[in-house]
């Protein structure tokens, strides 16, 4: 595991440390002025009310500037329990893989549970399998949810023309993270559903952005939309808990049933 950059992660005050924050996400998300995006109003409303914004700095005093941002707000589901909704976190590209995201996700873990709250949930596309083993493995998260075309027809900046399937996941900051088992020495297949005892994996490309390039628009579509069906029926009767990277070009998934001491329901 690299070793976690020495950095600074507090909350963000005033409006041009938020402005810096918003120059961060634009530029990481390769925005274009079309695609909107926050302003400094925003956050520090959403922050003066019961929301967190966070950033990690590096260097020190007035050099210092910010290389990982995140932001969440108070929300609750029907007339439930609580809880922080994180809508965004991002790291500047040359610290990607470098525990910058896990400083910034604990920094909010410990604000929430100062708050009296123990989750956290977000959103995150299911093909980006970098972020599912960081959500899944590495933080303990658990997927139950996938929600179709949940930010409109396509993505913007870097994931224009994409669709914006997203899975819900959720953060229980009281349980601790369980270890999965491996996976079988198989040869897998795009796409591949496979019943390992009660558990269900499947198989997806580990580098989309690289896999629908290769491959071309109608086929990664094609792969996409099939990808959704599998998930959506896993989801009804299982729920997501880990995703390993096989080869460069595969990565699988890991649902086990609800209700299941392994899945550490609640």
């Amino acid at each position: 595991m690299a070793a976690e950059p020495a950095l600074v992660v507090r909350d963000v005050e005033g409006p041009a440390a938020m402005a810096a924050c918003i120059a961060l996400y634009a530029e990481v998300m390769g925005l274009r002025p079309s695609d909107g995006g926050l302003n400094p109003r925003l956050l520090t409303a959403l922050q003066s009310n019961g929301g967190i914004v966070v950033a990690a700095y590096e260097g020190d005093g007035d050099r210092a500037r910010p290389v990982g941002f995140a932001y969440s707000f108070l929300a609750r589901e029907g007339g439930g329990e609580l809880f922080q909704f994180s809508q965004l976190a991002v790291v500047a590209r040359h610290l990607q893989g470098q525990g910058v995201g896990r400083l910034l996700k604990h920094a909010q873990r410990e604000r929430t549970l100062a708050m009296g709250l123990t989750r956290i949930r977000w959103s995150y596309d299911p093909l980006k399998t970098r972020n599912a083993h960081f959500n899944l493995d590495v933080l303990g998260g658990r997927v139950r949810v996938l929600k179709p075309s949940m930010y409109g027809g396509e993505g913007f900046g870097d994931d224009t023309g994409e669709p914006t399937d997203r899975f819900l996941l959720d953060w229980d900051l009281t349980r601790p993270t369980t270890v999965q088992p491996g996976l079988p020495d198989r040869a897998w297949q795009h796409g591949e559903r496979l019943a390992q005892g009660d558990d269900l994996l499947i198989a997806v490309p580990a580098r989309w952005d690289l896999h629908r390039t290769a491959i071309g628009a109608p086929a990664a579509a094609a792969l996409r939309t099939s990808l959704r069906e599998t998930f959506t029926e896993a989801l009804a009767t299982h729920v997501g808990v880990s995703c390993l990277r096989v080869t460069d070009d595969l990565a699988v998934y890991r649902f086990v049933p609800r209700g299941t001491d392994q899945e550490g329901a609640s």
